[in-house]
């Protein structure tokens, strides 16, 4: 990532400090009516090999027994491509007026299950993965990104790369960890529900940092996964609590176009997978799969073939949209089913929607995602920023932030006199080495410019400042900021001046 700093001043822009207790009406507004439904459909034959040269009308779409009115039709071959690897570039945001695809270039998420899973067959799961990396690289077919579900939390290893050597690096350079929670819990399956709910939390957090990119995004989860919660023990209030938290993950999952893909490194032992139909009542892990339009693969001991088979599965689809005929929005989960015209294909997507009514987000919701956004250790590329911090003092020091943000991905108003304005929300959090927030401090921002120091934004970048106590139990920080009027967020982690990024 080139450096680029800039001084405050020599921007020369109007900044103004506000109380967030006193939000600015947002200027895009959305009606129920219009309410665009778009599924992602994967084609296979009879020997499970992606079809990729089908039309139009060999698709029928059925929601709750009732066809629907395709809108918008995109074979696998005609998607935009994502330059996720250049979204340091400033290609990643494109101008809100610009002309849009509904679908875009698949992108892999491979995720290492390290809480789930045994120790012995962590190692094998960690061999197939590199595995698979030496057969199909060194350039990959899809940007992928590398992921670690630990004893603690979801750690990214790499972000989307199509260098397979960058993500052997990272793999070779993850050091094992024994599952503890999961041993300590065999046989009682006491502490099944809290491991549970990491996993849909883990899923969660690859939803809300992946939104930002347009089509579909193919999770390859490595790993044995949760276990059904019927067969878990405890109260009913806290299976309630987790099918509540797993029905709102689903709808975010489906906001992001994700499909998961699970691959149980202990091959053989588990069972076909018409044992497991969709069903949002009973969050079974693997369930997910099949609600969201992936696979499962299991019952093999050649995990890295499963794991390039996924990639392949959820490589070719088609981006095929409709407005629903039932205008009713009553936040009910609506079946979705696809029918080929020619009977030996079978077609996979999501199995359906909750049926909430679009509507302006309220600001308790916008602060929402971003609060996320600030405890989330994805990273979030719709804005692109970098954040350098100097400290001062010595028992409580203050960490004075320095962050340079791409101007070309905030939503610019236009005012009267040729005058651009924008509104800006930046936060900073540090952490413990528990992952515990420990400071925090906020600044919003009304910035607005002529043309001229407007076009010198777009060129050179934006610069804020802020300032945050940090105590000694600090060993990171993150920074977030947000457009606030289109609610594009970026981020940038780093720790203490000394040490290393994180």
């Amino acid at each position: 990532m080139r450096s680029r700093i800039f001084l405050l001043c020599a921007l020369a822009f109007t900044c103004v400090g506000q109380d967030s207790s006193t939000p600015q009406a947002p200027v895009t507004t959305f009606q129920s009516a219009t309410r665009l439904v778009v599924l992602d459909v994967v084609v296979t034959d009879k020997q499970g090999k992606p079809v990729s040269n089908l039309s139009k009308d060999d698709f029928t779409i059925v929601e709750d027994g009732t066809e629907q009115t395709v809108a918008s039709f995109e074979p696998p071959d005609q998607h935009a491509p994502v330059p996720v690897e250049a979204h340091r570039e400033k290609e990643i945001s494109q101008p809100e007026n610009a002309p849009q695809r509904i679908g875009a270039e698949p992108l892999t998420i491979l995720v290492f299950d390290a809480l789930d899973t045994q120790i012995l067959d962590q190692a094998y799961a960690r061999h197939e993965i590199n595995k698979y990396l030496v057969a199909h690289g060194p350039l990959l077919a899809q940007p992928t990104a590398l992921m670690a579900l630990e004893e603690k939390r979801l750690e990214l290893l790499h972000d989307y790369t199509r260098d397979a050597g960058e993500l052997q690096d990272a793999l070779q350079g993850y050091r094992a960890e024994l599952p503890f929670r999961m041993m300590a819990d065999e046989g009682t399956r006491l502490g099944a529900h809290e491991r549970s709910e990491d996993a849909i939390a883990a899923l969660r957090e690859i939803a809300t940092s992946n939104t930002q990119f347009a089509g579909r995004k193919n999770v390859v989860w490595i790993g044995q996964g949760f276990p059904s919660l019927n067969n878990l023990r405890g109260s009913p209030a806290e299976k309630a609590r987790v099918q509540s938290w797993g029905r709102e993950t689903l709808d975010l999952i489906s906001q992001a176009r994700i499909s998961v893909y699970t691959i149980d490194p202990r091959g053989l032992q588990v069972f076909p997978e018409e044992v497991l139909p969709p069903t949002t009542s009973e969050l079974a892990f693997e369930s997910i799969a099949l609600l969201t339009g992936g696979r499962i693969f299991r019952g093999l001991n050649d995990v890295d073939a499963q794991i390039a088979s996924s990639i392949e599965n959820g490589g070719a689809y088609y981006a095929i949209s409709y407005y629903p005929s039932n205008r009713k929005w009553d936040g009910q989960f609506r079946r979705v089913h696809v029918v080929i015209r020619k009977p030996d294909f079978v077609a996979r997507t999501r199995a359906g929607y909750f049926a909430y009514a679009e509507s302006t987000p309220t600001y308790a919701q916008l602060d929402t995602l971003l609060s996320r956004a600030l405890v989330n250790p994805l990273p979030y590329h719709a804005l692109n920023i970098e954040a350098q911090a100097k400290l001062s003092g010595s028992q409580t020091r203050t960490a004075h932030m320095h962050v340079t943000l791409d101007a070309s991905g905030l939503h610019w108003q236009i005012l009267p006199a040729e005058k651009h304005r924008c509104e800006i929300t930046l936060v900073a959090a540090g952490f413990s080495s528990a992952g515990k927030v420990v400071t925090n401090a906020a600044q919003e921002f009304e910035i607005t410019v002529d043309e001229k120091k407007y076009a010198e934004l777009m060129n050179k970048g934006m610069v804020m400042n802020l300032a945050m106590q940090v105590p000694a139990t600090a060993v990171r920080m993150r920074v977030v900021t947000r457009d606030s009027t289109n609610g594009n967020i970026g981020t940038a982690d780093l720790t203490p001046e000394g040490q290393h990024f994180h």
